[in-house]
């Protein structure tokens, strides 16, 4: 992997120390040169004929490059607004099918929004939320959770859903995805990954996961734009899924009294879409496979390693991550000083990373009462003197 020429690429980097991949990564220039081609196209022929010009590369091209980062089929692939859209759209298409009773296995690290939703539908539908035990780690106990499905099941419970978040946005930590796949496809249950932090920054293959839908963000380790997201729906479960909301996009009219939906997974879509963005994701993924996520991947974890060692040494900072195996996101707080100061301090200094609330893992919150924590996110691009200046100007602030 070629750091310099990376770096080059993000030309932003050579002046500030950037630790917030798990926020908003900073985009190499080949995806603001696609969205500004783009834009220029639309403000020169308008929206409609710059798309007409360019729907190989806004329609055919950018659903290829994205099923190829994940190991699906171009149409398994549906692009929206947003993780949280995305999310939201599976999510809810499938309590269309849910009755009184019915089950959601979660984890204590689930995301608070998608917590919303869990709560929004019990209120629904009067299902039930429980969550699946974790293991000494942390992680999702995939033994604890196969028995706590076998005894729901003998009980007479109907559980519906898996939903599970990757890599939760509020500690390192990393969930067993492909094991739970496993258990998830011997029992013959729907399983929903929210994959926001982990496309981009890990090779994901959702073959290999045994994921029904998974669903995730443009703007984080992908280092795409800000505005959209893309889901994954197999071609399983194409065969039954009903989208909550449709369009003439998602399905066509026949007649004036019926209507046939798309086959493929862009009856999720509406019509209108932000084809600048779309420009910038097909950008921002055509560069990671260029890089290579096996490499983005190995270089990741180096980093995240070294600086995760570094700041554990640093006296009274306190590392908060849990995991056997863990990310690049890296969480931790001062004994006696709040992290926001912390955080303020480092602002001042041109080192750019965020907070981690309770709010955004909720259970998890209520199960350890942490303070709120500084969150460094580094990626690929960040090198030696990133790291340096970070220990230097992280034990000054500890003082």
């Amino acid at each position: 992997m070629d750091i310099e020429q990376i770096r080059a690429d993000t030309p932003a980097l050579a002046d500030m120390v950037y630790m917030n991949a798990a926020g908003a990564a900073i985009s190499p220039e080949p995806v603001y040169n696609g969205m500004a081609f783009i834009l220029d196209e639309e403000s020169r022929m308008g929206g409609y004929h710059a798309h007409a010009k360019y729907t190989q590369e806004l329609e055919v091209e950018l659903y290829t490059s994205v099923a190829k980062l994940i190991n699906a089929k171009p149409s398994e692939i549906a692009i929206v607004e947003s993780a949280t859209t995305a999310w939201q759209k599976v999510f809810y298409s499938l309590a269309l099918t849910w009755n009184k009773g019915d089950i959601i296995l979660s984890s204590t690290l689930e995301y608070g929004a998608n917590l919303v939703a869990f709560l929004h539908v019990k209120k629904l539908y009067n299902v039930d939320v429980k969550i699946i035990p974790d293991n000494e780690f942390g992680e999702i106990d995939c033994q604890a959770m196969d028995a706590q499905i076998d005894d729901l099941t003998a009980a007479g419970k109907n559980i519906v859903l898996i939903a599970v978040s990757h890599m939760p946005s509020n500690n390192g930590l990393i969930q067993p995805a492909e094991q739970i796949g496993k258990i998830a496809n011997k029992h013959n249950i729907i399983y929903l990954l929210d994959a926001c932090q982990s496309v981009g920054q890990y090779p994901i293959n959702v073959k290999k996961i045994g994921c029904d839908y998974l669903t995730t963000t443009s703007r984080k380790f992908l280092r795409g734009p800000r505005g959209n997201g893309f889901m994954y729906v197999s071609s399983k479960q194409l065969e039954t899924i009903q989208p909550n909301v449709l369009d003439f996009f998602g399905a066509e009219l026949d007649g004036a009294n019926n209507y046939k939906l798309r086959k493929d997974a862009r009856r999720f879509e509406q019509w209108e879409n932000a084809y600048t963005l779309r420009a910038g994701l097909h950008a921002a993924c055509d560069y990671a496979l260029d890089v290579g996520m096996h490499k983005i991947w190995k270089r990741g974890q180096i980093v995240a390693t070294k600086l995760r060692a570094a700041i554990a040494e640093i006296p009274q900072i306190h590392i908060a991550d849990l995991g056997a195996q863990q990310s690049s996101i890296i969480t931790c707080y001062h004994e006696n000083k709040s992290s926001k100061e912390m955080l303020t301090f480092l602002e001042e200094e041109k080192i750019y990373l965020a907070l981690a609330s309770d709010s955004s893992a909720p259970w998890d919150g209520e199960k350890r009462k942490l303070p709120e924590k500084l969150r460094f996110s580094p990626h690929y691009y960040n090198d030696e003197n990133d790291m340096d200046k970070v220990i230097e100007i992280l034990k000054i602030a500890a003082q």
